[in-house]
């Protein structure tokens, strides 16, 4: 009986792996396949919205799309925790910013375009955010975490259940495929690139962090809205403020360290 339990959870463990790889491998398909053929205005919100259909028909045909993140469960506490990162990032940064700049190591720009950051909040909070978390978040991690029940009791130090199969999507699913973002094989290009390795680690510490943020709300809404914050700040708002991309990327990963440093547990610990 117990050799053939452990067979039936191996089993299902595999198939769980092969259909969420296959959808991965579809996405990642055509999304190469788009950037070739569309324009590359276009390309991007085209392929984003391509992983929202897939994560959606994934999650109607496991019949699961509330259990899949998808829902309102503890909908309040998810927006006052949605609001306090994206305010603790805005305020922290420009903290920061304002000391880059004192100290001369950051010019402001005072000629900003609005619309074009409006366009781009819109941009990393639907076809970022969103897409990304719905697909990995809402249904890769919770198929994964169907059959890989293992728990975890701490996270960064912080006194938290979470299950392995938020690890395995975090790191295997959202993590590591970022190195993929350098290639693609219908152009030719196969060099994978050493910056992209290192952004697919970020990545990956960052696929676990969204998980157990998505964990502990029951919901995609915090991590989404946690997701289009730091992808929003580092690529965008603080970009366009500073003109250097490396500037913007130090006043995130810095604010991340902070909010790590004193809010993190604090969101774990907090009654929903």
């Amino acid at each position: 009986m117990m050799i053939s339990r452990t067979r039936r959870n191996t089993r299902n463990k595999l198939y769980a792996l092969i259909e969420v790889s296959l959808l991965e491998t579809l996405f990642f398909l055509v999304a190469w396949y788009l950037i070739v053929v569309l324009p590359s205005n276009t390309a991007g919100w085209i392929t984003k919205s391509f992983m929202i259909c897939l994560a959606l028909i994934a999650m109607i045909a496991h019949k699961k799309i509330s259990e899949y993140g998808l829902n309102l469960n503890n909908l309040m506490f998810s927006l006052k925790w949605s609001l306090y990162i994206f305010l603790f990032f805005l305020g922290c940064g420009l903290v920061l910013l304002e000391l880059f700049s004192l100290i001369g190591f950051a010019k402001i720009v005072s000629d900003i375009d609005i619309m074009k950051i409006s366009v781009d909040f819109v941009w990393y909070l639907v076809m970022v955010g969103f897409a990304e978390e719905l697909f990995f978040r809402g249904y890769v991690q919770s198929r994964l975490n169907e059959v890989f029940t293992k728990k975890y009791e701490k996270i960064l130090g912080c006194k938290f259940e979470w299950h392995q199969g938020t690890l395995i999507a975090g790191v295997f699913f959202f993590g590591i495929p970022h190195i993929f973002v350098s290639i693609n094989p219908f152009t030719g290009d196969l060099t994978i690139e050493a910056f992209y390795v290192i952004i697919a680690i970020f990545a990956s510490f960052l696929g676990v962090i969204w998980g157990v943020v998505r964990e502990k709300t029951g919901n995609i809404i915090t991590c989404t809205i946690f997701h289009m914050t730091v992808d929003f700040f580092a690529l965008s708002f603080f970009c366009y403020l500073t003109s250097s991309m490396m500037v913007s990327n130090m006043i995130v990963f810095i604010t991340l360290g902070i909010f790590f440093g004193t809010l993190f547990e604090k969101f774990l610990s907090s009654e929903k």
